[in-house]
């Protein structure tokens, strides 16, 4: 008896083995994604929603990439004392956003659920979900393990037969083929942790857009909305009605047709809910936002959505009455975001001089500097200044021909440059290893040469001229590469 319970114990210790091992292979396979490594980062956007106290968010966002994009809830809280996230993710249809509406209920109780309606229509025609199955991985991915993850597995398969339902629970099925690309944020679970911008995803570029608000012309035409997500919004609809939910209906500035808008009058009426059509000119227009800095079309980029996200704030403030409560977890993360909306306005800069001013004004900043050719003969005394400002201490008027090679380190008092006739390197570590550089400058004496690396990867524009390349301690990356060089006048322009 005693050797039958000693192999039955050594089973259950094997399978106990076994099945932590291939937990961590399976975990560490998933690609991972956050929004340093990623525009529409998603794995640190939904643990972070696992780490928010119990029913302490008031209103969800719901869809995909463009409501990513379109709403900050730091905006909404800093504005408005709303506190809300941004659940929203690239590809994302109504399918998901009903299973992620029903993970969202088990430790949060919103007020009001702000659904984006893009997905109703057909946008990936191909796909049995109106979704890539990039999407229906991440979705699966990021979810924890519950029935009701295991009924989206399910339901997922249903609908496409071409999904391997056992690759969803064994994930090492579908990315056994990534050891060759596993990467720290693999295994480190702190870089897919803490996702300060509570769902928000950022773009920074300025748009090249022109657009005419949305104006009905009298059609009376409807546009055909895909069977499946017709069956899920009225899962959605049922789900909020049973937990008291107020669902809004919303579809940010983008084409629009009267076909389409016909149709989600109809189905707003069919449900009684409300729909806000922001393509309209009565919404546009309202909305404030000037383009092309302030892009709210399509992709919002971080300035559009300032203007979009106070606008939101606005309906919700005064047609459903969310009220404003103080709250940790919001105003905690208020600098970061401020310091992220003012960091994007850094790669806009055109001027030399304000460039330096910017830099000088914000201790955050680890500044790389090379000098390639010959790049200080037409510097001003001003422009002098602003780099004694910033703590360097060349003499640059004395540097005609010459490699320099420097490195800025406000907050650590840091200050390394180097300069002559030979090519000039600085290397080192900062942060404790976690921010390892090089900077090479050649001159026109030394071989015109140029190059910055942080943590081994080049980002040197490597043009003739002064060439920067600015870390950001806050968000721990670079955030602009930059070469400034003088034109035929004289004058530093940007290249």
């Amino acid at each position: 008896m005693g050797r039958v319970m000693t192999k039955i114990f050594k089973a259950i210790v094997f399978i106990c083995i076994l099945s932590i091992v291939l937990y961590t292979i399976n975990e560490a396979m998933i690609p991972k994604t956050n929004h340093n490594t990623a525009t529409w980062g998603a794995t640190d956007r939904y643990n972070q929603f696992y780490e928010m106290e119990e029913n302490s968010i008031d209103v969800l966002f719901l869809g995909s990439s463009v409501v990513a994009n379109a709403i900050s809830p730091q905006e909404i809280y800093d504005d408005y004392g709303i506190r809300s996230y941004n659940l929203a993710s690239s590809g994302q249809s109504i399918f998901f956003n009903y299973f992620w509406l029903k993970e969202a209920l088990k430790t949060q109780s919103p007020k009001v659920v702000v659904l984006d309606t893009k997905f109703m229509f057909p946008v990936y025609p191909d796909s049995a979900l109106n979704a890539p199955e990039g999407t229906y991985r991440e979705c699966s991915n990021c979810m924890h393990w519950s029935s009701d993850k295991v009924e989206m597995i399910n339901e997922i398969c249903k609908y496409d037969k071409e999904q391997d339902k056992l690759s969803y629970f064994l994930t090492n099925l579908m990315y056994h083929d990534r050891w060759t690309e596993l990467a720290e944020i693999d295994i480190n679970g702190d870089l897919t942790e803490g996702d300060k911008l509570k769902g928000q995803s950022i773009i920074t570029a300025y748009s090249d857009a022109v657009y005419d608000a949305f104006v009905p012309d009298g059609s009376t035409e409807k546009a055909e909305t895909v069977p499946v997500m017709d069956e899920y919004l009225e899962k959605i609809v049922n789900l909020c009605k049973d937990n008291g939910i107020q669902l809004v209906l919303v579809t940010y500035p983008d084409t629009m047709t009267d076909a389409t808008n016909n149709r989600m009058n109809e189905i707003a009426q069919k449900y009684g809910l409300p729909y806000y059509n922001f393509c309209l000119a009565e919404h546009y227009y309202a909305i404030g936002a000037e383009l092309p800095r302030e892009n709210v079309i399509e992709h919002e980029n971080v300035w559009g959505a300032v203007k979009m996200s106070r606008y939101m704030g606005g309906i919700l403030q005064k047609e459903y009455g969310v009220a404003a409560v103080a709250d940790e977890q919001w105003a905690s993360t208020s600098y970061y975001y401020h310091h992220v909306l003012s960091t994007a306005d850094l790669p806009h800069i055109e001027q030399f001089d304000q460039y330096l001013t910017t830099l000088a004004g914000d201790d955050q900043y680890v500044t790389f500097v090379s000098v390639k050719d010959d790049s200080v003969r037409f510097i001003t005394d001003k422009q002098i200044a602003l780099l004694n400002q910033l703590g360097l201490k060349a003499p640059f008027k004395d540097m005609f021909r010459y490699s320099y090679s420097a490195l800025i380190d406000p907050i650590e008092g840091n200050i390394e440059e180097v300069s002559g006739d030979e090519q000039m390197t600085i290397s080192g570590s900062l942060d404790d290893g976690q921010l390892i550089y090089e900077v090479l400058s050649g001159g026109t004496d030394a071989g015109v040469a140029c190059s910055i690396m942080v943590n081994g990867q080049e980002y040197a524009v490597n043009g003739v001229g002064f060439n920067f390349v600015v870390y950001d301690r806050v968000t721990q990356k670079v955030v602009d590469s930059v070469c400034f060089y003088t034109n035929e006048y004289g004058e530093y322009c940007k290249r």
